[in-house]
């Protein structure tokens, strides 16, 4: 509407507001403050929003904490599909971020060529070498192992550093059809299926998206500029329209559902604008599927432990400079207050 004040406070009624929340109106907000004005639960439940922020309440809701008589077996496998030349760190971050987050076993399935960094760079977990092309990515006819070694696991995450191979990318598309477990598609994955998302619809199994502007922008087939400027808008088209759960990525990550409800995560900040962060979440979210939250739990759970874990790395060591691999390592002590306050 033009001009605005730039307040040090806002007070607003009821509920906070989507300007409230999403930049640039969030820069503008400065301290907010929500009073009770006596709306009644059933007029809530009568409009049910379609937005909905998610709070340290929505987390303590979702968190279940492990029996006493866990172990491995039972605290799930991740299979994650990963990794090319130049870029296994890619493949070793996302299942530094699976580890952290508690799956309870990981396997790295890579090109041939790159496990021997990740049995290195990630001692805990397995690895799979995988067919490769003659420049060493992965391979068309990886897929038969790839479905044979996914039978035992609970969730595939699949993408980072995978690279955009003609092969890789057929790759992709047949395991998002065959699959019979969860998916989590980043990065690379993404890139590949933006060239043909129509078989999206044909999955068998819960599909979850984690895109950046650009890559949203790709899959859309929008521009970066149109995605911001409508955050919600397309990240609710591309999730209804498709049938799958997406988190774009940036300032105030969102979850999109299939049924048109969005969350809106207030964790995280600018200090998390470096190369890593996206795998680590790519870790996370397949981890707490793995362990047995359903796909709309694990993308909420999932972005508020990432955000909050740099939240607790810019308080403790500054506004920038913390790396991706040091989120994943702080993962654990954000799930330690989670623990410590919640609902009996």
């Amino acid at each position: 509407m033009g001009c605005c004040v730039r307040a040090d406070t806002t007070v607003t009624f009821g509920f906070p507001k989507i300007g409230h929340m999403l930049y640039p109106g969030a820069e503008y907000t400065g301290k907010l403050h929500t009073i009770d004005i006596g709306i009644p639960p059933h007029i809530v439940r009568q409009v049910n929003p379609r937005q909905e922020l998610i709070t340290d309440v929505t987390i303590q809701q979702i968190y279940h904490p492990r029996m006493n008589t866990a172990h491995k077996g039972n605290a799930g496998h991740l299979l994650i599909v990963a990794g090319s030349p130049g870029k296994a760190g890619a493949a070793a971050l996302a299942g530094r971020g699976s580890l952290r987050c508690g799956a309870g076993l990981v396997t790295l399935a890579a090109p041939a060529n790159v496990v021997p960094i990740l049995q290195t760079l990630n001692m805990e977990a397995m690895a799979a070498p995988l067919p490769e092309t003659e420049d060493g990515f992965l391979s068309e006819a990886a897929f038969e192992f790839l479905m044979k070694t996914a039978a035992d696991k609970k969730c595939i995450a699949l993408g980072p550093g995978i690279g955009t191979h003609p092969e890789t990318v057929a790759l992709v598309h047949r395991i998002m059809l065959n699959a019979r477990i969860p998916l989590v598609i980043d990065a690379d994955g993404l890139n590949g299926l933006s060239l043909d998302t129509t078989g999206l619809k044909q999955a068998n199994a819960p599909i979850i998206l984690t895109p950046h502007p650009g890559e949203m922008a790709r899959l859309a087939g929008c521009s970066v500029a149109d995605v911001q400027a409508d955050r919600i808008g397309v990240a609710r088209h591309f999730s209804v329209t498709h049938r799958i759960y997406l988190i774009l990525k940036g300032a105030r990550t969102l979850v999109a559902l299939p049924n048109g409800k969005v969350y809106v995560n207030p964790t995280a900040n600018p200090g998390m604008a470096s190369g890593g962060m996206g795998d680590v979440l790519t870790g996370i979210i397949g981890a707490l599927v793995a362990q047995g939250y359903g796909p709309e739990d694990s993308c909420r759970l999932g972005v508020y432990l990432h955000g909050q874990a740099a939240d607790n790395l810019k308080q403790s060591q500054g506004p920038q400079g913390f790396l991706a691999s040091d989120v994943a390592d702080e993962i654990p002590r954000v799930f330690q207050k989670i623990h410590e306050n919640r609902i009996p």
